[in-house]
């Protein structure tokens, strides 16, 4: 099994925030995309192409984020 290979780094807006996104290319040719939201909650987003992989995220992020907030941050 091989290393993934890092072939890029885009960065994502959201609710002041610039999130990094780590983008990887697979050993079959695929895309992974490791979106470093906090300190160790770095979800993993797998697609063909860095674009649909980034589209993707641009569209949940907002979600991704309010879901993965600490619970005291959360609006009731």
């Amino acid at each position: 099994m091989t290393s993934p290979k890092l072939i890029g780094v885009r960065h994502l807006r959201s609710e002041g925030r610039r999130i990094p996104v780590l983008l990887f290319r697979n050993g079959r040719g695929s895309v992974a995309a490791q979106c470093l939201i906090f300190p160790g909650d770095m979800p993993i987003l797998d697609g063909p192409s860095p674009e649909e992989v980034l589209a993707v995220l641009a569209g949940v992020i907002d979600d991704l984020l309010l879901a993965r907030a600490p619970s005291a941050v959360r609006p009731t």
